[in-house]
């Protein structure tokens, strides 16, 4: 393996090693989809953690359409160095790690495009039975967490671009679960996403975003107060994300009480 890779193993179990339980809830570790979910609503995130996890309709779709257009195997270190290291861009999925806002921060991308051992592109599938044209903030500032940490990781992300694809998954057909995942890779690799969307109007936006160090740095620094305990949960003040969270009956925040 190359020196890169040799330092990138090295500082991933330096930064495991280094974790104690420091931050609210007993966390040693703040995952990039909590700070996401803080941009939807902290107390929601606070219940998870006192309460459990609720299941919902909404949340079982998107696990499986996720589960089925994504399966996983894992592979030897030194073989996903191979894989991620051919001119061909290929597709591979890495834990990322990294320090930020003064917390330890991990997480899973949906997946990453590869060339040369540098990332091109970091995608997160979002699914919807709604409008997938808006791009909520939560959901911005998920993918550009993971492209910070792999900057963070010291690849080269110079090339590196991020992409939010929301599908309305009630639309898809189990074929297309299964090839979406090349589909959009294929797309974004060959810049032909806009024929992707014409192709899909009404079922699919691709929102494609620039690196952006700086502002992924200051999303995870705008919620670090809730991890770091100087603050409380602040809480959501729209009805509509109140009405539709499985926790308004017993959430004391909630602006919407079930009859």
């Amino acid at each position: 393996m190359t020196d890169l890779w040799s330092r990138i193993w090295k500082g991933e179990q330096e930064f495991f090693d280094s974790g104690h339980e420091e931050f609210r809830h007993g966390v040693s570790f703040v995952a990039v989809s909590s700070i996401a979910e803080q941009y939807y609503c902290e107390y929601k995130l606070e219940n998870e953690f006192a309460l459990g996890e609720i299941p919902t309709e909404n949340k079982e779709s998107g696990t499986a359409l996720h589960d089925e257009l994504m399966p996983t195997e894992r592979i030897s270190k030194e073989k996903f160095v191979k894989l991620v290291g051919k001119k061909e861009p290929t597709l591979a999925v890495l834990g990322v790690w990294g320090s930020a806002g003064g917390l330890k921060v991990v997480g899973v991308p949906d997946h990453i495009i590869w060339s040369e051992g540098k990332p091109l592109w970091v995608v997160e599938l979002k699914t919807t039975r709604g409008d997938p044209a808006p791009l909520w903030e939560d959901q911005e500032n998920q993918v550009r967490i993971y492209g910070l940490l792999l900057d963070r990781m010291g690849f080269d992300c110079s090339k590196m671009r991020l992409a939010v694809i929301r599908l309305r998954s009630v639309e898809l057909s189990e074929t297309e679960k299964r090839e979406w995942i090349l589909k959009v890779s294929e797309a974004l690799v060959e810049n032909r996403m806009f024929e992707l969307e014409l192709k899909y109007h009404g079922r699919m936006k691709a929102h494609l975003l620039e690196h952006d160090v700086n502002g992924a740095e200051k999303a995870v620094t705008s919620k670090a107060g809730y991890w770091l305990k100087e603050r409380e949960p602040l809480s959501s003040t729209s009805v509509g994300k109140c009405k539709v969270c499985e926790y308004n009956s017993v959430c004391p925040k909630s602006l919407y009480k079930p009859t």
